[in-house]
C-alpha cells in the first residue's frame, strides 16, 4: 500500500514538474521570437534574489496573508453557522434566502466605495472586502452539501429514535463536509483576488501594492515577479485548506487508497 502511495505521489510531482518546464519553455520561446514585450523567465528569475533578501517583500507577504485570513476566518464562521441553520430549518431558509440572493451577485469590489466610507481604516476596509469575497461561496456550498444528503439516511435514523442533534452531527454534517471544504478552497482563492485588487486601490503595503509599485516604476520583471508571488500565495493557501480537509475527513483518505 505504501509503495502504491509513493508511486502516485511521484507520478503527480513528476507530471507537475513536466508541465512547469513546458510552460517556461513556451514562455522563453515566445520571448525569443519577439511575440511579447513581457520579460523572459531568466529576466524574472534574476529579479528574485533581490526580492527574497528584501524585508519589504516578506512584510508584503505577511500583510496580505493577515488580510486574507482575517476576513476569510470571519466569513467561514458566519457562513457555516448561517448555512447549517438554513440547512436544518426550512422556515429560516425561506425567510433569509431571498435577501441573501439579492446581495450574492454583487462583486466584492463593488463594496469598495461604501467600505471606504463606512470603515475607519484601510485595514478594516480590506478585511471587509475579503469577508465579502469569501462569505457566499462558503454559504452556497454548505447548503449544497446538506441538500445532497440522501433523505433515506435521515428517515432511517428517525425511525430508530435518533435525536435531532444526533442526526445533525452524525449524518448531515459529515455528509456535507466535502462540499463545505470545496467552498472553503474556492473562497480562499477569491479572497486573494479581492485583497490584491484592494491593495492596489487603497493600500501602501502588501503583494498587490508591491506589484502596482513595480508598474509605477516601469519594472516589467518586478510586475511578473509580483504576479508569480500572488499565484504562489494562493496556491499555498489552497494546499493548506485541502490538507486541513483531509485531516477533518479521514474516511476520505481511507476510501481513496
Amino acid at each position: 500500500m505504501q509503495a502504491v502511495l509513493r508511486s502516485r505521489v511521484f507520478s503527480a510531482v513528476s507530471q507537475g514538474l513536466l508541465g512547469l518546464v513546458l510552460f517556461l519553455s513556451i514562455w522563453a520561446l515566445i520571448r525569443a521570437v519577439g511575440w511579447t514585450v513581457l520579460p523572459g523567465p531568466w529576466d524574472v528569475a534574476k529579479s528574485f534574489p533581490d526580492l527574497l533578501t528584501s524585508e519589504v517583500y516578506w512584510q508584503s507577504w505577511v500583510g496580505s496573508a493577515q488580510r486574507v485570513f482575517g476576513g476569510f476566518a470571519i466569513a467561514a464562521v458566519l457562513a457555516l453557522l448561517l448555512g447549517l441553520t438554513m440547512g436544518v430549518s426550512k422556515r429560516f431558509r425561506w425567510f433569509s434566502f431571498p435577501l441573501l440572493e439579492v446581495f450574492r451577485p454583487i462583486p466584492p469590489l463593488a463594496w469598495l466605495p461604501l467600505a471606504i466610507l463606512f470603515w475607519p481604516t484601510s485595514e478594516a476596509t480590506m478585511h471587509f472586502l475579503t469577508f465579502a469575497g469569501a462569505f457566499f461561496p462558503i454559504l452556497i456550498n454548505v447548503l449544497a452539501g446538506i441538500d445532497s444528503v440522501d433523505q433515506r439516511y435521515v428517515e432511517s435514523a428517525q425511525s430508530l429514535g435518533a435525536s435531532r442533534w444526533a442526526i445533525f452531527s452524525k449524518i448531515l454534517l459529515p455528509a456535507a463536509l466535502p462540499s463545505v471544504f470545496t467552498g472553503l478552497a474556492i473562497a480562499i482563492g477569491i479572497t486573494w483576488e479581492v485583497v490584491i485588487a484592494a491593495e492596489m486601490a487603497a493600500s501602501t503595503a502588501g503583494l498587490g501594492y508591491l506589484t502596482w509599485d513595480a508598474y509605477v516604476n516601469n519594472s516589467l520583471p518586478g510586475i511578473v515577479a509580483g504576479m508569480l508571488s500572488i499565484g504562489c500565495a494562493g496556491m499555498l493557501s489552497s494546499l493548506l485548506m485541502n490538507a486541513f480537509g483531509r485531516q477533518v475527513m479521514p474516511w476520505r483518505k481511507e476510501a481513496s487508497r
